[in-house]
């Protein structure tokens, strides 16, 4: 510790300056390089730095004895191996939640290609489009009733929608913009 004291700690001080002198030295002109720096060294870096590093590392106080250092150094033992199971836990979860995503991927794919494949082409986009018009009527009552329910907080009465007093959606098509969808695509 009185090495770290003794050699670490002026060594610091000093290369700390010449450093600084020589950045700011290529910015500006020496002379306001230097008193900028000798500012720098009396405001900030001696009594925020290097005054508590040296109160630190004096040896006289028990605040860095052998039995703190070790109770400091298997504290940062103990947090690097927990955050290396941490680390290896959230890749073993991200490994099984993907290889789920992905199967039910191409297990949809697949069951689509084969439903596909049974039905026939001209079916299949027909049902598609039947489906295309229940998901319609879902979004056109959702935004109906969002515009209502608006309507009423604001106090106001709301009379629009698609249709009359706004669809139903859903295959059924009971409003007009939707009506013409799912009833052209009606199954029968």
């Amino acid at each position: 510790m009185e090495y770290l004291q003794d050699n670490v700690l002026p060594t610091l001080q000093t290369y700390s300056i010449l450093l600084f002198r020589k950045t700011l030295s290529t910015l500006t002109n020496p002379k306001d390089a230097d008193k900028f720096l000798s500012n720098i060294q009396q405001k900030y870096l001696e009594p925020y730095l290097l005054v508590p590093l040296a109160n630190i590392l004096d040896t006289s106080t028990s605040a860095f004895s052998s039995a703190n250092i070790l109770s400091f150094i298997t504290l940062l033992l103990v947090l690097y191996i927990s955050l290396r199971i941490l680390d290896y836990a959230r890749r073993v979860i991200m490994f099984w939640v993907m290889l789920v995503v992905r199967l039910t991927f191409w297990v949809a794919v697949i069951g689509v290609g084969v439903w596909i494949y049974n039905v026939g082409v001209e079916k299949a986009m027909q049902d598609a489009g039947w489906f295309w018009g229940v998901v319609q009527g879902f979004l056109e009552d959702f935004v109906v009733n969002a515009k209502a329910e608006s309507a009423a907080s604001r106090g106001g009465q709301y009379y629009g929608g698609s249709g009359a007093g706004g669809s139903r959606g859903y295959g059924g098509g009971a409003g007009r913009s939707s009506g013409y969808w799912h009833d052209r695509n009606r199954r029968v």
